[in-house]
């Protein structure tokens, strides 16, 4: 079995894995949109690197965008084959494609009215939401835990993984002339204690394995002392007369936000008559079917919600539908906690919100999920002084708070202790789903764990033999690209080094400084050869 990497490499979004049958056909694990900036979203664009003529299965881990929001334009480009999800994720899935093709054809119809106007072409959909609806159709649910033949001699199982309602682990076996092969994704993995869900399992032991690194390089806060740090902002917010502006992914992180809301409310531990205010008809119809699925909550979740605790039952919550109702909540005075998408405030109403608020020293806006280089959330974590919204600079000077214990992705020692069942003579890991830094910190750190570990750090387009060994690539065209990206890479780490290197303060030891000197003489003398060769 051949596996290529299409997808979340030396990044968090656009994940898609495709794996060679040996029996024959191709199969998709995941199918996800890129997101951040321009140029990394341009690849959403690029249909002919998935051969949607040749896939013959689609599996999806879990609803997000990035893991399932490039399947419509495949069905766009011909594909008629089934898309495997768990019964929950397709459920999700129906609402998320359809919300998704609506934006897209909205600002492709933006664009081409402003191209027209300066004489340029139309601007293409990357899908509509006819596209949607098939895909939709194309939905086969599939249980956990249980091996299913998707292609002849390629089973999958899928294993519960936490992060979000439904989200899964994959397990794929391959079967060739006698021989088996098992590769195992992780998928994202959720925290342990979630607020709703309960823990990931521990899929049996295999010889190679993708697993996500979105925070590769970091410890969370606990649940608790981050759920007192909201506490603390949203009472601050009460006594200031200011906003709370919460930007929230539809998916999982609302439900959570709005059951945490719902509890510190019947506790009194937040203002009674402070309004809450669920602004995303998306994540609206999505809490829908969390509530519809609260068998798969875990058992704390669910003798709370016999007790009333429900994600939506705050008294002073509303929800609203319309952009009517939403432009209302502009002209509301006082103090409010205001949930809206999206969760990188990147798109959707939170736009609105921070355009109206940011500039309010009063305002506090909370992040409370992973905010990808390139997004809006980002560059406000990283403290910018101003950002553009609507083609307009605002000023910021809201507080910007960022409370990590609310994430869904495991952290790094959640990680480590996921694959540490997995550990054995032979195990190859591939680590994928993080940004550079993060994933290459998780690798040094596995290897002060687990020193004899082999690990693999893939570049986009790179294909791997299923015993994890780097194969070429198919084409000049697809060769290219890649090391386009590894330059690209290789760049992005030695700016990071040479900022290092300027800040350090300690001095270096000898045997530190002979290693250095020795690298640096061998990159001088490869320069030196790539200037004689151009002269």
């Amino acid at each position: 079995m051949k596996i290529r990497c299409l997808g979340a490499i030396r990044t968090v979004t656009g994940s898609c894995f495709q794996l060679e049958n040996p029996a024959g056909g191709l199969t998709l694990l995941d199918c996800g949109l890129f997101q951040g900036g321009r140029q990394t979203e341009l690849r959403n664009f690029n249909t002919a690197l998935y051969k949607p003529d040749q896939v013959r299965a689609i599996v999806i881990t879990h609803a997000h965008m990035d893991h399932s929001g490039l399947v419509p334009r495949l069905v766009k480009a011909g594909y008629r084959g089934p898309v495997y999800a768990t019964p929950a994720t397709s459920e999700l899935l129906r609402i998320l494609w359809l919300d998704a093709a609506h934006i897209q054809e909205q600002e492709a119809s933006w664009k081409t009215r402003k191209n027209k106007r300066q004489g340029q072409k139309n601007v293409e959909a990357l899908y509509s939401e006819e596209d949607a609806l098939l895909a939709g159709k194309l939905l086969e649910p599939l249980a956990s835990n249980q091996a299913v033949e998707i292609q002849p001699g390629l089973t999958v199982t899928l294993i519960p993984a936490g992060h979000i309602l439904g989200a899964v682990s994959a397990l794929f076996t391959a079967w060739d002339k006698g021989s088996e092969e098992r590769v195992l994704f992780s998928g994202d993995l959720g925290r342990h204690g979630q607020l709703l869900l309960p823990d990931p399992q521990i899929p049996p032991p295999v010889d190679l394995i993708f697993i996500e690194t979105t925070y590769g390089n970091r410890r969370h806060k606990d649940l608790g002392s981050s759920i007192e740090e909201l506490v603390t902002v949203i009472n601050q917010a009460y006594r200031e007369g200011g906003k709370v502006l919460i930007p929230a992914f539809a998916v999982e992180r609302t439900q959570e936000i709005l059951f945490l809301l719902s509890t510190l409310w019947h506790e009194g531990r937040i203002p009674r008559d402070i309004p809450v205010i669920l602004d995303s008809p998306l994540a609206t119809s999505t809490s829908e079917v969390y509530i519809q699925n609260q068998s798969l909550f875990d058992q704390n979740s669910r003798r709370l919600i016999k007790e009333g605790f429900s994600p939506l039952s705050v008294t002073t919550l509303r929800v609203t539908r319309s952009m009517e109702d939403s432009r209302q909540i502009n002209d509301l005075e006082g103090s409010a906690v205001i949930v809206a998408g999206s969760g990188m405030a990147n798109a959707g109403r939170i736009l609105h919100h921070l355009k109206h608020n940011l500039w309010r020293p009063n305002c506090h806006v909370v992040f409370v999920g992973f905010q990808a280089q390139g997004s809006t959330g980002r560059r406000l974590v990283d403290g910018a002084e101003s950002v553009k919204l609507f083609r307009e600079s605002v000023l910021v000077k809201a507080r910007i708070h960022t409370i990590g214990g609310f994430s869904g992705h495991a952290d790094q020692a959640e990680l480590v202790e996921w694959l540490r069942p997995q550990i054995h003579p032979g195990l190859k890991v591939v680590l994928i789903h993080g940004e550079e830094a993060g994933t290459l910190a998780f690798e040094e750190h596995l290897h002060g764990l687990f020193p004899d570990l082999a690990t693999v750090v893939p570049h986009w387009l790179e294909t791997l033999e299923a015993t994890g060994t780097r194969i070429p690539a198919e084409s000049p065209q697809e060769a290219q690209a890649m090391v386009a990206d590894w330059s690209r890479s290789f760049q992005n780490r030695l700016a990071r080094l040479s900022g290092w290197l300027a800040g350090r303060q300690r001095p270096f030891e000898p045997a530190e400084l002979a290693d250095l000197e020795s690298l640096l003489s061998r990159a001088e003398e490869m320069v030196l050869r790539d200037q004689a060769s151009i002269d």
